[in-house]
Protein backbone atom coordinates (compact mmCIF):
# COMPACT_ATOMS: atom_id res chain seq x y z
CA UNK A 1 0.00 0.00 0.00
CA UNK A 2 2.71 2.46 0.94
CA UNK A 3 4.76 1.47 -2.12
CA UNK A 4 1.85 2.44 -4.39
CA UNK A 5 0.43 5.51 -2.64
CA UNK A 6 3.46 6.98 -0.94
CA UNK A 7 6.53 6.03 -2.95
CA UNK A 8 9.65 8.11 -2.22
CA UNK A 9 9.54 9.52 -5.74
CA UNK A 10 6.06 10.96 -5.22
CA UNK A 11 5.94 12.48 -1.75
CA UNK A 12 8.47 11.98 1.03
CA UNK A 13 6.22 13.79 3.52
CA UNK A 14 3.31 11.45 2.80
CA UNK A 15 5.63 8.50 3.22
CA UNK A 16 6.83 9.82 6.56
CA UNK A 17 3.25 10.34 7.80
CA UNK A 18 2.28 6.85 6.69
CA UNK A 19 5.28 5.35 8.47
CA UNK A 20 4.47 7.21 11.68
CA UNK A 21 0.84 6.07 11.51
CA UNK A 22 1.80 2.46 10.82
CA UNK A 23 4.32 2.51 13.65
CA UNK A 24 1.77 3.94 16.09
CA UNK A 25 -0.94 1.46 15.16
CA UNK A 26 1.45 -1.47 15.26
CA UNK A 27 2.59 -0.57 18.78
CA UNK A 28 -1.00 -0.27 20.04
CA UNK A 29 -2.67 -3.12 18.13
CA UNK A 30 -2.34 -5.44 21.11
CA UNK A 31 -4.72 -3.20 23.02
CA UNK A 32 -7.53 -5.18 21.32
CA UNK A 33 -7.64 -8.50 23.26
CA UNK A 34 -8.83 -10.36 20.19
CA UNK A 35 -7.71 -13.85 21.23
CA UNK A 36 -9.39 -13.58 24.62
CA UNK A 37 -12.62 -12.07 23.25
CA UNK A 38 -12.99 -14.52 20.40
CA UNK A 39 -11.96 -17.55 22.47
CA UNK A 40 -14.41 -16.76 25.26
CA UNK A 41 -17.17 -16.08 22.74
CA UNK A 42 -16.63 -19.35 20.86
CA UNK A 43 -16.55 -21.27 24.14
CA UNK A 44 -19.95 -19.89 25.17
CA UNK A 45 -21.46 -20.59 21.74
CA UNK A 46 -20.17 -24.17 21.61
CA UNK A 47 -21.34 -24.81 25.17
CA UNK A 48 -24.86 -23.56 24.37
CA UNK A 49 -24.92 -25.60 21.15
CA UNK A 50 -23.84 -28.73 23.03
CA UNK A 51 -26.54 -28.31 25.70
CA UNK A 52 -29.21 -27.80 23.04
CA UNK A 53 -28.07 -30.88 21.12
CA UNK A 54 -28.09 -33.05 24.24
CA UNK A 55 -31.65 -31.98 25.08
CA UNK A 56 -33.25 -32.37 21.65
CA UNK A 57 -35.61 -34.98 23.07
CA UNK A 58 -35.14 -38.56 21.92
CA UNK A 59 -38.25 -40.59 22.60
CA UNK A 60 -36.81 -44.11 22.60
CA UNK A 61 -36.18 -44.35 26.34
CA UNK A 62 -39.65 -43.32 27.60
CA UNK A 63 -41.28 -45.31 24.78
CA UNK A 64 -39.44 -48.47 25.84
CA UNK A 65 -40.67 -48.03 29.41
CA UNK A 66 -44.22 -47.46 28.17
CA UNK A 67 -44.06 -50.60 26.04
CA UNK A 68 -42.60 -52.65 28.87
CA UNK A 69 -44.59 -51.42 31.87
CA UNK A 70 -48.08 -51.01 30.36
CA UNK A 71 -49.26 -54.61 29.94
CA UNK A 72 -52.05 -55.93 27.76
CA UNK A 73 -52.76 -57.11 24.22
CA UNK A 74 -56.29 -55.77 23.89
CA UNK A 75 -57.15 -52.87 21.65
CA UNK A 76 -57.68 -50.72 24.72
CA UNK A 77 -54.11 -51.36 25.91
CA UNK A 78 -52.69 -50.79 22.46
CA UNK A 79 -54.56 -47.50 22.14
CA UNK A 80 -53.34 -46.51 25.61
CA UNK A 81 -49.68 -47.14 24.78
CA UNK A 82 -49.86 -45.53 21.34
CA UNK A 83 -51.63 -42.48 22.72
CA UNK A 84 -49.01 -41.96 25.43
CA UNK A 85 -46.20 -42.25 22.87
CA UNK A 86 -47.97 -39.85 20.52
CA UNK A 87 -48.41 -37.31 23.32
CA UNK A 88 -44.65 -37.36 23.86
CA UNK A 89 -44.11 -36.41 20.22
CA UNK A 90 -46.89 -33.83 20.40
CA UNK A 91 -45.17 -32.11 23.31
CA UNK A 92 -41.95 -31.92 21.34
CA UNK A 93 -43.78 -30.60 18.30
CA UNK A 94 -45.51 -27.83 20.24
CA UNK A 95 -42.13 -26.66 21.53
CA UNK A 96 -40.34 -26.96 18.19
CA UNK A 97 -43.02 -24.84 16.51
CA UNK A 98 -41.99 -21.90 18.70
CA UNK A 99 -38.20 -22.25 18.43
CA UNK A 100 -37.55 -23.63 14.93
CA UNK A 101 -38.34 -21.71 11.75
CA UNK A 102 -38.50 -24.88 9.67
CA UNK A 103 -41.02 -26.56 11.97
CA UNK A 104 -43.11 -23.38 12.15
CA UNK A 105 -43.37 -23.26 8.38
CA UNK A 106 -44.38 -26.92 8.25
CA UNK A 107 -46.93 -26.62 11.09
CA UNK A 108 -48.31 -23.08 11.01
CA UNK A 109 -51.46 -24.01 13.00
CA UNK A 110 -53.15 -26.82 14.93
CA UNK A 111 -55.00 -28.04 11.84
CA UNK A 112 -51.71 -28.94 10.16
CA UNK A 113 -50.73 -30.90 13.29
CA UNK A 114 -53.98 -32.87 13.08
CA UNK A 115 -53.41 -33.59 9.39
CA UNK A 116 -49.89 -34.90 10.15
CA UNK A 117 -51.28 -37.36 12.74
CA UNK A 118 -49.59 -35.94 15.83
CA UNK A 119 -52.94 -34.91 17.29
CA UNK A 120 -56.55 -35.97 16.83
CA UNK A 121 -59.42 -33.60 16.16
CA UNK A 122 -61.05 -33.94 19.59
CA UNK A 123 -57.64 -33.43 21.21
CA UNK A 124 -57.23 -30.23 19.22
CA UNK A 125 -60.60 -29.01 20.49
CA UNK A 126 -59.62 -29.94 24.03
CA UNK A 127 -56.33 -28.09 23.71
CA UNK A 128 -57.99 -24.99 22.31
CA UNK A 129 -60.61 -25.03 25.04
CA UNK A 130 -57.92 -24.34 27.65
CA UNK A 131 -58.09 -20.59 28.15
CA UNK A 132 -54.53 -19.55 28.86
CA UNK A 133 -52.52 -16.62 27.58
CA UNK A 134 -49.24 -18.51 28.02
CA UNK A 135 -47.80 -21.57 26.32
CA UNK A 136 -49.55 -24.96 26.52
CA UNK A 137 -46.56 -27.25 26.17
CA UNK A 138 -47.47 -28.94 29.46
CA UNK A 139 -50.92 -30.13 28.33
CA UNK A 140 -49.89 -33.39 26.57
CA UNK A 141 -47.59 -34.23 29.48
CA UNK A 142 -50.51 -33.69 31.84
CA UNK A 143 -52.58 -36.07 29.72
CA UNK A 144 -49.83 -38.71 29.89
CA UNK A 145 -49.75 -38.58 33.69
CA UNK A 146 -53.54 -38.96 33.77
CA UNK A 147 -53.27 -42.02 31.49
CA UNK A 148 -50.56 -43.55 33.72
CA UNK A 149 -52.80 -43.27 36.78
CA UNK A 150 -55.73 -44.68 34.79
CA UNK A 151 -53.60 -47.61 33.64
CA UNK A 152 -52.52 -48.27 37.22
CA UNK A 153 -56.11 -48.18 38.41
CA UNK A 154 -57.25 -50.56 35.66
CA UNK A 155 -54.37 -52.97 36.35
CA UNK A 156 -52.46 -52.40 33.12
CA UNK A 157 -49.53 -51.16 35.21
CA UNK A 158 -49.03 -53.88 37.82
CA UNK A 159 -47.29 -51.94 40.61
CA UNK A 160 -46.84 -48.48 42.03
CA UNK A 161 -43.08 -48.70 41.44
CA UNK A 162 -43.68 -49.22 37.72
CA UNK A 163 -46.05 -46.25 37.60
CA UNK A 164 -43.52 -44.15 39.50
CA UNK A 165 -40.76 -45.14 37.07
CA UNK A 166 -42.94 -44.18 34.12
CA UNK A 167 -43.59 -40.78 35.70
CA UNK A 168 -39.84 -40.29 36.22
CA UNK A 169 -39.10 -41.04 32.56
CA UNK A 170 -41.80 -38.62 31.41
CA UNK A 171 -40.44 -36.00 33.79
CA UNK A 172 -36.91 -36.37 32.43
CA UNK A 173 -38.18 -36.12 28.86
CA UNK A 174 -40.10 -32.96 29.75
CA UNK A 175 -36.98 -31.55 31.40
CA UNK A 176 -35.05 -31.96 28.14
CA UNK A 177 -37.73 -30.14 26.18
CA UNK A 178 -37.94 -27.42 28.84
CA UNK A 179 -34.19 -26.78 28.49
CA UNK A 180 -34.73 -25.93 24.82
CA UNK A 181 -37.37 -23.39 25.82
CA UNK A 182 -35.10 -21.84 28.44
CA UNK A 183 -32.18 -21.35 26.06
CA UNK A 184 -34.47 -19.97 23.37
CA UNK A 185 -36.18 -17.65 25.83
CA UNK A 186 -32.92 -16.15 27.13
CA UNK A 187 -30.48 -15.89 24.19
CA UNK A 188 -27.09 -14.24 24.25
CA UNK A 189 -27.27 -10.43 24.40
CA UNK A 190 -27.33 -9.12 20.85
CA UNK A 191 -24.56 -6.64 21.60
CA UNK A 192 -22.13 -9.42 22.55
CA UNK A 193 -21.72 -11.10 19.13
CA UNK A 194 -21.87 -7.69 17.45
CA UNK A 195 -19.01 -6.47 19.65
CA UNK A 196 -16.88 -9.55 18.93
CA UNK A 197 -17.48 -9.36 15.17
CA UNK A 198 -16.72 -5.63 15.19
CA UNK A 199 -13.49 -6.24 17.11
CA UNK A 200 -12.35 -8.81 14.52
CA UNK A 201 -13.07 -6.53 11.57
CA UNK A 202 -11.45 -3.49 13.24
CA UNK A 203 -8.38 -5.55 14.16
CA UNK A 204 -7.72 -6.64 10.60
CA UNK A 205 -8.65 -3.25 9.23
CA UNK A 206 -5.90 -1.73 11.35
CA UNK A 207 -3.57 -4.60 10.46
CA UNK A 208 -3.96 -3.64 6.82
CA UNK A 209 -2.14 -0.41 7.65
CA UNK A 210 0.24 -1.25 10.48
CA UNK A 211 1.51 -4.52 8.96
CA UNK A 212 2.74 -2.72 5.82
CA UNK A 213 6.44 -2.97 5.10
CA UNK A 214 8.21 0.27 6.01
CA UNK A 215 10.57 1.74 3.38
CA UNK A 216 12.68 3.88 5.66
CA UNK A 217 16.16 4.30 6.98
CA UNK A 218 14.79 4.99 10.47
CA UNK A 219 14.36 2.41 13.22
CA UNK A 220 10.76 1.19 13.30
CA UNK A 221 9.12 -1.95 14.66
CA UNK A 222 7.93 -2.82 11.13
CA UNK A 223 11.38 -2.55 9.62
CA UNK A 224 13.21 -5.77 8.92
CA UNK A 225 16.86 -6.17 9.96
CA UNK A 226 17.71 -9.23 7.87
CA UNK A 227 19.26 -7.73 4.80
CA UNK A 228 18.04 -5.54 2.00
CA UNK A 229 17.43 -8.11 -0.74
CA UNK A 230 15.88 -10.76 1.49
CA UNK A 231 13.52 -8.36 3.23
CA UNK A 232 12.25 -7.02 -0.10
CA UNK A 233 11.61 -10.52 -1.44
CA UNK A 234 9.65 -11.56 1.67
CA UNK A 235 7.90 -8.40 2.89
CA UNK A 236 6.98 -6.62 -0.29
CA UNK A 237 5.48 -9.56 -2.15
CA UNK A 238 3.14 -11.39 0.23
CA UNK A 239 2.25 -10.73 3.94
CA UNK A 240 2.19 -14.44 4.67
CA UNK A 241 1.88 -14.38 8.47
CA UNK A 242 -0.86 -11.74 8.42
CA UNK A 243 -2.78 -13.83 5.90
CA UNK A 244 -2.47 -16.90 8.11
CA UNK A 245 -3.67 -14.92 11.12
CA UNK A 246 -6.60 -13.61 9.09
CA UNK A 247 -7.65 -17.09 7.96
CA UNK A 248 -7.43 -18.53 11.47
CA UNK A 249 -9.32 -15.78 13.28
CA UNK A 250 -11.98 -15.31 10.60
CA UNK A 251 -12.49 -19.07 10.41
CA UNK A 252 -12.77 -19.17 14.20
CA UNK A 253 -15.38 -16.43 14.08
CA UNK A 254 -17.34 -18.15 11.29
CA UNK A 255 -17.55 -21.32 13.39
CA UNK A 256 -19.22 -19.38 16.19
CA UNK A 257 -21.47 -17.59 13.73
CA UNK A 258 -22.64 -20.91 12.27
CA UNK A 259 -23.44 -22.36 15.71
CA UNK A 260 -25.12 -19.24 17.04
CA UNK A 261 -28.67 -20.30 16.07
CA UNK A 262 -28.90 -24.09 15.56
CA UNK A 263 -32.67 -23.93 15.03
CA UNK A 264 -32.43 -21.83 11.88
CA UNK A 265 -32.69 -22.79 8.23
CA UNK A 266 -29.02 -23.25 7.34
CA UNK A 267 -27.69 -26.57 6.09
CA UNK A 268 -25.74 -27.17 9.30
CA UNK A 269 -28.67 -26.47 11.66
CA UNK A 270 -30.62 -29.15 13.51
CA UNK A 271 -33.01 -31.22 11.38
CA UNK A 272 -35.98 -30.80 13.69
CA UNK A 273 -38.57 -32.02 11.20
CA UNK A 274 -36.63 -35.22 10.66
CA UNK A 275 -36.39 -35.82 14.41
CA UNK A 276 -40.14 -35.28 14.82
CA UNK A 277 -40.93 -37.81 12.09
CA UNK A 278 -38.40 -40.28 13.45
CA UNK A 279 -39.68 -40.01 17.02
CA UNK A 280 -43.30 -40.53 15.98
CA UNK A 281 -42.60 -43.59 13.83
CA UNK A 282 -40.11 -45.10 16.28
CA UNK A 283 -42.23 -44.59 19.39
CA UNK A 284 -45.35 -46.11 17.81
CA UNK A 285 -43.31 -49.11 16.67
CA UNK A 286 -41.78 -49.59 20.13
CA UNK A 287 -45.03 -49.45 22.09
CA UNK A 288 -47.13 -51.47 19.62
CA UNK A 289 -45.48 -53.61 16.93
CA UNK A 290 -42.34 -54.41 18.94
CA UNK A 291 -44.02 -54.55 22.35
CA UNK A 292 -43.66 -58.05 23.89
CA UNK A 293 -42.42 -59.31 20.52
CA UNK A 294 -39.30 -61.23 21.51
CA UNK A 295 -37.47 -64.05 19.70
CA UNK A 296 -38.02 -67.67 20.67
CA UNK A 297 -35.81 -68.79 23.55
CA UNK A 298 -33.13 -71.24 22.43
CA UNK A 299 -29.73 -72.41 23.64
CA UNK A 300 -26.82 -70.25 22.57
CA UNK A 301 -23.72 -71.64 20.80
CA UNK A 302 -21.72 -71.58 24.05
CA UNK A 303 -24.25 -73.69 25.94
CA UNK A 304 -22.09 -76.83 26.17
CA UNK A 305 -18.76 -75.05 26.31
CA UNK A 306 -16.88 -74.28 29.52
CA UNK A 307 -14.99 -71.44 27.88
CA UNK A 308 -16.24 -68.63 25.68
CA UNK A 309 -13.68 -68.16 22.92
CA UNK A 310 -13.67 -64.91 21.02
CA UNK A 311 -13.77 -65.15 17.24
CA UNK A 312 -11.62 -62.99 14.95
CA UNK A 313 -11.40 -62.93 11.14
CA UNK A 314 -8.39 -64.72 9.67
CA UNK A 315 -6.84 -61.54 8.31
CA UNK A 316 -6.54 -60.14 11.85
CA UNK A 317 -4.41 -63.09 12.92
CA UNK A 318 -6.23 -63.45 16.22
CA UNK A 319 -4.41 -60.43 17.57
CA UNK A 320 -4.50 -59.89 21.28
CA UNK A 321 -5.91 -56.69 22.73
CA UNK A 322 -4.66 -55.01 25.86
CA UNK A 323 -6.15 -56.97 28.78
CA UNK A 324 -8.43 -55.10 31.13
CA UNK A 325 -6.33 -55.60 34.26
CA UNK A 326 -4.81 -53.23 36.75
CA UNK A 327 -1.39 -51.79 35.99
CA UNK A 328 0.07 -53.28 39.20
CA UNK A 329 -1.51 -56.73 38.84
CA UNK A 330 1.70 -58.51 37.79
CA UNK A 331 4.04 -56.50 39.98
CA UNK A 332 6.43 -58.55 42.13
Amino acid sequence: MNQIACSPEKDSLSLRIFEELAQYLNSHLDYIPLTFMLGFFVQIIVQRWSVLFQNMGYVESPAIYIGGYVYGESNECRILRRTMARYLCLTQLLVYRDISVRVRKRFPNYDSIVEAGFMLLHEKEKLESIKLHYDKYWVPINWIYALIFKARKDGHVVSDSFANKLCDEIKFYRYNIQMLCNYDWVPLPLAYPQLVFLAVYVYFGLSLICRQFIITERDAPNKSNVGFLFQYIIDLTLPFMTMMEFLIFIGWMKVAEGLLNPFGEDDDDFECNYLLDKNLATSLCIVDDASNDVPKLEKDIFWSSDEVKAMYPEDTGGQNVNPLVGSATHAQ
